[in-house]
């Protein structure tokens, strides 16, 4: 290591919020390269660092606790879609050479209601192992996701989907049950991918479908699309992929990419100042990602974004047979909690400023802002509000300046949130308290973290992040409530909150094609939903993705949290 980066380092460590020393897997990302290489030269080796290890490579993982949320880099690396994302969110053809047009051929819809749409594969695509991709592979996929015994038919575009067919080896034909507007652009979490049916079809028509879940197709034995091959696979360390030339839009400029795991934020960030790796997402500080932009600026030495990646709510528990207090239940309560929460100081004083304060999971400065500007409503931070809302529900405040209500006493109430969200806790309980209510904080165990019912049957108030944007809007429907009869499974609407007519309107929102009465169903929706305010709303939350200036086609002015969808041509420089 050069003098000035040890300097760097050891100066960068210093500014760092935690001042244990890096510590991460006892092989760096950059002997692992070496290592793992077999083919082209060291120096064209592209070096990515993410925190957390995938359970699988697929696209769609199948399986008990499969998601397919997160885990982006490897997945972009690995996989083709049919349509993909740019930075931007505009649509391009991957795998498709057309894709359905409606009121067209290619996408029929039947008085019914019922629709047909087409899709054609491009000519000459290939798996990894060299077997010719066939849209008999997608109609395969759609047999596997189709089991009951992988939960994955309640989930878009599933639910809506009546048949999948293959008309020929490269014409798709998918046959819905109902009107589905996403139906010429499934992609991202709405996809609907291919699975080698040359590697897995037998396993599957055996009947054992835990067997085929924990088949090393998923891991270790990954077959997939995408630009890069899967190479090798060190459990808990890294992965090593290399270029794979028949990649439908052309070999990746880097010949090999190695994907390391680190899980300490510090030993991410001794890595990237030390010159070891290429790019990081999501794998330091805010603090560490201030400092690093702060220095890299400067010098012209690389790239730091914030980008959005999660909403940020405190859900407030509607179920009676939970709630505490039980004031919990009336509106005007939530809304006066609401407007004693000043976001920006949160944001400034946990968040550096770094957050995008909310008024709704759907961002403004989306395609549906127009829609939901005199929509939404708001609850910005004003103390005489607050307190005029509490009197109107009987509240008054005592001699030590709390709410009390005759009969009743003191307005008490628990505050939760995971571990790694203390801070925010700790300041948004000051902050209420400091407004006359007695919230008191408590941190959720790391052992209970996964536990669905301590997460579901909290008394008050709990904060966490769930994804975002319209496509989330089922979410909060009466069905996405979990229920102990059903093992708490369903979407993230945590706190039982349930409204007849947004559960109308989310389902008319799932079935209707017209964009202009799509965006009066989301302004309605958002309306129903701000105005109950079952969850108030927080932040998006941002994630730093941080890059060197030599690593050249990454987008240079992000719009949003998909910088990867281009990573073949990104290029060391």
């Amino acid at each position: 290591m050069k003098s000035s980066s040890v300097l760097a380092l050891m100066a960068m460590i210093s500014l760092s919020v935690s001042a244990c020393s890096p510590s991460g897997p006892a092989t760096s990302p950059q002997d692992a390269a070496r290592s793992g290489s077999s083919t082209g030269q060291p120096d064209r080796t592209l070096i990515l660092v993410t925190r957390a290890e995938p359970r699988s490579l697929a696209l769609r993982p199948v399986g008990t606790g499969a998601s397919f949320q997160g885990f982006a880099l490897s997945k972009r690396l690995l996989n083709a879609d049919l349509v993909l994302l740019d930075d931007a969110g505009s649509p391009h053809l991957y795998l498709a050479e057309t894709s359905p047009q409606l009121n067209t051929d290619t996408w029929r819809v039947f008085p019914d209601g019922r629709m047909e749409t087409t899709w054609k594969l491009k000519p000459n695509i290939v798996w990894h192992d060299g077997t010719a991709l066939s849209a008999q592979d997608f109609a395969f996929s759609w047999q596997v996701y189709l089991a009951p015994d992988f939960a994955l038919m309640t989930a878009p575009p599933f639910a809506a989907i009546e048949e999948v067919v293959a008309t020929d080896s490269r014409t798709l034909m998918v046959r819905w049950r109902r009107p589905y507007p996403d139906a010429g652009q499934m992609t991202g979490n709405r996809d609907l991918p291919a699975l080698p049916r040359h590697l897995l079809e037998a396993s599957f028509q055996s009947g054992d479908l835990n067997a085929f879940a924990n088949n090393a197709y998923w891991t270790r034995e990954y077959v997939g699309l995408g630009p890069y091959r899967l190479e090798q696979w060190e459990p808990g360390s890294f992965l090593v992929g290399v270029a794979f030339d028949r990649h439908v839009w052309g070999a990746p400029k880097m010949s090999r990419v190695k994907l390391a795991f680190i899980p300490d934020m510090n030993a991410a960030q001794a890595n990237i100042l030390a010159g070891d790796v290429h790019f990081v997402d999501s794998a330091i500080t805010i603090d560490q990602a201030l400092t690093l932009k702060a220095d890299w600026e400067k010098r012209g030495a690389g790239v730091v974004a914030f980008l959005p990646d999660l909403w940020r709510t405190t859900g407030v528990q509607l179920r009676p047979e939970y709630v505490a207090p039980s004031a919990l239940l009336d509106a005007r309560v939530r809304k006066a909690l609401a407007h004693t929460i000043d976001k920006q100081a949160v944001n400034d004083g946990v968040y550096r400023g770094v957050n995008t304060p909310s008024e709704f999971f759907v961002p403004a400065d989306g395609p549906w802002g127009p829609a939901l500007a005199g929509a939404v409503q708001k609850y910005p931070y004003d103390l005489r509000r607050s307190e005029q809302l509490m009197g109107e529900a009987g509240f008054t405040k005592g001699p030590d300046g709390m709410y009390l209500r005759p009969g009743e006493g003191r307005f008490k109430v628990e505050l939760k949130s995971g571990v790694e969200r203390a801070d925010e806790m700790t300041a948004m309980a000051s902050g209420w308290r400091d407004a006359g209510f007695d919230v008191q904080d408590a941190v959720l165990p790391a052992a209970l973290a996964t536990d669905p019912a301590a997460r579901i049957t909290f008394p008050g108030l709990f904060s966490y992040s769930t994804p975002y944007g319209d496509l989330t809007l089922f979410v909060y429907t009466t069905d996405q409530i979990p229920r102990s009869e059903n093992n708490w499974r369903g979407g993230n609407n945590r706190v039982g909150w349930s409204n007849a007519e947004y559960d109308r309107l989310s389902d008319a929102f799932e079935r209707t094609l017209e964009p202009s009465q799509r965006a009066t169903q989301v302004a309605q929706m958002a309306k129903l939903f701000t105005e109950d305010l079952a969850y108030i709303p927080l932040f998006f939350l941002n994630q730093a993705s941080v890059w060197v200036s030599g690593l050249q086609g990454v987008a240079s002015a992000p719009k949003s949290s998909d910088l990867l969808w281009n990573i073949h041509e990104w290029e060391l420089r």
